[in-house]
C-alpha cells in the first residue's frame, strides 16, 4: 500500500507478507532514490549470478526500509509539514519503506526488525526531531 501526500508525493509504502505475489514485485518504479520489491518464488527458482556497477548518483533524502524479524509496531507517517498522513501496524514478516515525510515508531512489546537506508550517515545533519 503506497501512502501519499496531499501533492502526491510518495511518503512510504508498507509491504505485508501475506501481499507478496508469486515472482518478483516491484513496487517503486526506477526513478525513486531506494527500490522495494517483494520476492515469492517456488523451489528451484535461480537468481541469476549478477555484479551491480559503480554508478555515481544523486540523492536528496535518507530514505529507509524497516522490516520486522519478530513481533509488532505501529508506524504513524508525516508529511513534509509534519502532518499526520496515515497510522500502520507492522507484524512479523512486514516491510515498510519510508521515502519523504517524517516517521514515528510506537513499540508496545517486544519487536525485533532491521532497518536499512543509504549512507553516510551524519548524525548532525540527518534528522530533526518533532
Amino acid at each position: 500500500m503506497k501512502v501519499l501526500d496531499s501533492e502526491k508525493n510518495l511518503l512510504a509504502i508498507f509491504l505485508k507478507e501475506e501481499d507478496i505475489k508469486p515472482g518478483r514485485n516491484f513496487l517503486t518504479d526506477d526513478s525513486q532514490e531506494m527500490q522495494l520489491a517483494g520476492f515469492n518464488f517456488t523451489e528451484k527458482t535461480t537468481v541469476e549470478n549478477h555484479i551491480h556497477n559503480d554508478i555515481e548518483r544523486n540523492i536528496k533524502t535518507t530514505s529507509e526500509i524497516l522490516t520486522v524479524i519478530s513481533g509488532e509496531m505501529v508506524v504513524n507517517i508525516f508529511d513534509s509539514k509534519l502532518n499526520f498522513v496515515h497510522s500502520e501496524v507492522l507484524k512479523t514478516g512486514d516491510t515498510v519503506a519510508l521515502f519523504q515525510g517524517g516517521h514515528g515508531i510506537e513499540i508496545e512489546s517486544k519487536c525485533k526488525f532491521i532497518e536499512s537506508k543509504q549512507g553516510p550517515y551524519y548524525p548532525d545533519l540527518d534528522k530533526k526531531r518533532f
